[in-house]
């Protein structure tokens, strides 16, 4: 019997579904022309009509089925080759559903810009992998202690069992964690294979980067904020094409697109960098987790203060615990010391910057050719002026934040938005000529030592005096070589920093963070002390730390003098189960911001409403809406509401059902945050 084709069977042509970086419902149909159905593959750019525009986007799925109503065409396909592989894709969608953005502005986040900015890329010539054995030659080999000797054998197990897993190296500062990273490394580049390695910041981590680049020269690909769109685009192609097998970098880095990836290490895993404050604000950490599952390779964490989320994921057995008690060479921790900076002020009637113990610590330091370290995470010379007569305080006009005096440029400036203001030579109320400066910042600290030892060489590193190429490097480098002998900053000295000579660290004051109204602050106090103070004692000498407080008696600040993880995780977990916050419950934070007080309120009020209507029954609280702490910024006026539960499905669900029936209003902004780090 012959078969005919029926009258009404449509042609089937071929389509094209394309991801749109942009915050719309994604992804669109296109047809495909047939000259060009050849050429296409899943994870190349297209140029496609959108809305009246020439536009660029990815096309992430090709089907040849019945013509769609009205579909657009194609009209050009930018690249002989995916700039995304279906991993990166996967990993892509993935970040768009969890963390509320477009599947385009997921993949935009992915691609270098220097990629989105031109039509075509000139692909080169593949290069193959190096062997394994021209990797870490002429290398010291440093003597694993018995910690570390059980904690790389249970590594190189997870490498070898060439499936998902996670691992948390737990190791006091100065333990030995860097070492292991360089040796997991090894493992995986001998078996061919590469591997990423994230860490907060390139700048705050010198001392990996330069472990790094001794061990793995060659086959390394650092990635920072620093490089041009051009340089992260060559190093993108080195990595893509297997040239590049250790990649070292920041929060983005995790998206290297890593030719045979075995292994992503996370350095200082509880690090808020980590956190995306953008679209798609993704957490670095996460997204390695997701990948760790996709390719069904170890994840591997560490740091010696760990987060919240995770010390309770190890405590419930989710995540395998390596433990590193001991500084290697058998050198102590430092000794802590607590000074009350009420007693302090009491005592000489008058603030107290540098009190009586520290300052006799730092003469003796001196004497004896010790490095100091001293760390106010607070920039500027003084925190806010107001006038002597009237009391009238200089705040920004777009931020209700007080205005930071800097003496070097003589100008008040809002650290915020960036606003800045010439001192005033009167008051604009009262024409009062005397202003009152109030407050300390690391500039009026710098300046404070400086009087104190006229004869010490002194500098600061903060971001105003590192803004310059290469300046952060080379301070830093001028006190590694001693030739610094005091070094203030805020908490850029804080990590990462293995200086043999440092024998001395002083917190000018530990409560600068304590007070701030988030639910992490006291996490955020404890972490922050305990890495100050494990940047002392690495040399032969015993380290010293002097913790200056007006809050002597916090649980964070005790526990921090003793170098106690778990008697502080103990005391804080019991809150956070007390009050329902993480990692007992999950938070969706939905923060409204535009120009017009009233309608920013009206449509915080109403989006609440709706989320009412949708979590009931569900076990989710909706708190809010409020005014965030930071309530005018950079000329918007932001109200959030918070949703919260145990179920991330649930409160997903919730969120976008309110997110179609409520009506935006032109003007008002909304910004969705999945578990948020911070909500000011």
């Amino acid at each position: 019997m012959v078969k005919t084709l029926s009258l009404f069977q449509e042609e089937k042509v071929q389509l094209v579904d394309v991801a749109i970086p942009y915050p719309v419902e994604d992804p669109f149909t296109y047809e495909l022309p047939t000259e060009l159905q050849a050429d296409l593959q899943a994870g190349c750019r297209v140029r496609i009509p959108f809305k009246n525009r020439i536009i660029t986007g990815y096309a992430v799925g090709l089907e040849s089925r019945r013509p769609v109503n009205h579909a657009k065409k194609v009209l050009e396909i930018l690249d002989e080759q995916p700039v995304l592989t279906d991993h990166q894709l996967r990993l892509a969608k993935w970040i768009s559903q969890y963390y509320f953005s477009s599947w385009g502005e997921a993949i935009s986040n992915l691609v270098p810009s220097y990629i989105k900015k031109k039509n075509q890329i000139q692909r080169s010539k593949s290069a193959s992998l190096d062997p394994p054995s021209t990797f870490a030659k002429h290398v010291k080999v440093t003597q694993l202690n018995e910690e570390q000797t059980q904690a790389l054998k249970r590594i190189k197990a997870l490498i070898d069992q060439d499936q998902f897993a996670e691992a948390f190296l737990f190791g006091v500062t100065g333990g030995g964690k860097s070492e292991l990273y360089i040796r997991a490394i090894e493992e995986v580049l001998a078996r061919g294979k590469s591997a990423i390695c994230l860490v907060p910041e390139i700048a705050l981590t010198e001392q990996l980067k330069y472990f790094f680049i001794q061990h793995f020269h060659a086959e390394l690909e650092i990635l920072h904020s620093k490089l041009t769109d051009r340089q992260r685009y060559d190093a993108w192609e080195k990595i893509k094409r297997g040239e590049k097998r250790v990649i070292l970098g920041a929060r983005s880095a995790v998206f290297a697109p890593a030719l045979n990836l075995g292994l992503i290490i996370m350095d200082e895993e509880q690090e808020g960098s980590y956190k995306q404050d953008q679209t798609p604000r993704y957490h670095a950490r996460e997204a390695a987790r997701w990948r760790a599952q996709d390719l069904k390779i170890p994840f591997l964490m560490g740091t010696a203060t760990p987060s919240l989320e995770s010390m309770h994921r190890i405590s419930l057995g989710e995540i395998e615990r390596l433990t590193l008690s001991k500084r290697v060479d058998g050198r102590s921790m430092p000794e802590v010391k607590i000074i009350d900076l009420k007693q302090a002020q009491d005592a000489v009637k008058k603030t107290v910057i540098i009190s009586t113990a520290l300052q006799a610590a730092m003469e003796r330091a001196l004497k004896t050719k010790g490095g100091i370290l001293i760390m106010l995470n607070r920039r500027g010379f003084s925190t806010h002026i107001r006038c002597a007569s009237c009391h009238l305080t200089f705040y920004c006009p777009h931020c209700a934040v007080a205005l930071t005096f800097h003496q070097n440029e003589q100008e008040l400036l809002c650290h915020y938005c960036n606003y800045r203001l010439p001192i005033p030579h009167a008051c604009p109320k009262c024409s009062h000529a005397l202003l009152k400066f109030s407050g300390v910042g690391t500039e009026k600290v710098e300046s404070e030592i400086a009087m104190l030892f006229p004869a010490a060489r002194v500098a600061r590193l903060d971001t105003d005096t590192s803004k310059k190429r290469g300046a952060h490097e080379r301070i830093l480098g001028q006190f590694r070589a001693q030739e610094i002998d005091i070094l203030v900053g805020t908490q850029m000295i804080a990590k990462g920093f293995d200086f043999q000579h440092v024998t001395l660290v002083g917190i000018v004051n530990a409560d600068t963070g304590l007070l701030l109204p988030d639910f992490r602050s006291s996490e955020r106090t404890f972490q922050l002390l305990i890495q100050m103070a494990g940047r002392t004692g690495r040399g032969k000498e015993p380290g010293l730390v002097f913790v200056q407080t007006h809050s002597p008696h916090h649980y964070s600040i005790r526990y921090a003098s003793k170098h106690d993880y778990l008697g502080f995780f103990q005391e804080e977990i019991g809150n956070r189960r007390e009050f329902r916050y993480p990692p007992f419950t999950k938070i969706i934070n939905l923060a409204f911001r535009g120009k017009i007080e009233h309608e920013v309120h009206t449509q915080a009020c109403e989006f609440q409403k709706h989320l009412n209507a949708e979590g009931q029954g569900d076990g989710i609280d909706v708190i809010g809406p409020a005014p965030l702490p930071l309530y005018r910024l950079r000329g918007h006026f932001r109200w959030h509401v918070m949703i919260r539960g145990t179920s991330i499905e649930s409160l997903g669900a919730s969120v976008r059902k309110a997110l179609k029936n409520w009506k935006r209003k032109k003007g008002v902004f909304l910004a969705i945050d999945v578990d948020p780090i911070s909500i000011l």
